[in-house]
């Protein structure tokens, strides 16, 4: 009598191959999924540093797209109605770009007006910058600036140092001097939101004399350490806006 013996897996075997694989992918996926925020996050702080740069550009590289409307005295910046041409009678002089970061992702421009002042003698850049009584001009009196603003992109937040979480709300103010020409920041970081000092009020040493640590949260699970964006103090140029690597353990 013969007998045949039947080979194949049994369902043990099944079950642990499955199993086994099953866990392979997962590993597979998620390292995947690391590397893809990673690089997205890399892009996020390098994307902030870049906006940031370009400001610094466009303080040096003035552009004026002002309506002949817009006049600056005593009253300070506003829409005076139908007006001389640009240039002749207006008083007016682009000073700078004022940058508000709101709740850690959206940056926003405003441009810097100030009033001509010919008579000024002023041995200070400081007193001769709010001596001309620098507004931050409202996005409904357009001047014609390039990109005015930023969402932070993939999710990344602007947020408060050493590990922290709390998003920030920050005023950066890049003004020029007028007699000499040095560019100057401002920084300071608000409580609220909703909070826009005056130009004026944030023209003072000792908002310029300190770094600025610009955080970022990726907001997902990425490889490394924290990486952020740096103001320098006395920053005037858009090198002196540089990335805080994961090496440099500041955020």
């Amino acid at each position: 009598m013969n007998t045949q013996k039947s080979s194949g897996f049994t369902i043990i075997e099944v079950t642990l191959f499955f199993a086994i694989s099953a866990v392979l992918a997962v590993a597979l996926l998620t390292g995947w999924t690391v590397l893809i925020n990673t690089q997205r996050y890399r892009d996020s702080v390098s994307t902030v540093q870049g906006f940031l740069q370009q400001q610094y550009n466009l303080v040096y590289n003035v552009e004026n797209g002002r309506p002949n409307s817009l006049g600056c005295d005593s009253a300070g910046v506003r829409d005076t109605g139908p007006s001389d041409a640009r240039g002749q009678s207006l008083q007016c002089i682009i000073m700078g770009r004022y940058i508000r970061i709101t709740n850690g992702d959206n940056i926003e421009v405003f441009g810097i007006v100030g009033r001509d002042n010919v008579n000024d003698v002023t041995a200070s850049d400081n007193a001769a910058i709010i001596g001309r009584v620098p507004s931050r001009v409202s996005n409904t009196l357009p001047l014609g600036f390039t990109a005015n603003e930023l969402a932070i992109p993939w999710g990344a937040q602007v947020v408060d140092g050493s590990g922290g979480s709390t998003p920030q709300n920050i005023a950066i103010a890049i003004v020029r001097a007028p007699l000499t020409g040095t560019v100057h920041t401002y920084t300071q970081v608000l409580p609220n939101a909703t909070d826009m000092p005056n130009v004026v009020d944030m023209v003072a040493l000792a908002n310029e004399r300190e770094d600025v640590q610009l955080c970022l949260n990726p907001g997902t699970t990425f490889s490394g350490g924290r990486m952020g964006v740096s103001i320098k103090k006395f920053a005037s140029t858009q090198s002196s806006v540089e990335i805080l690597s994961d090496e440099d353990d500041t955020c």
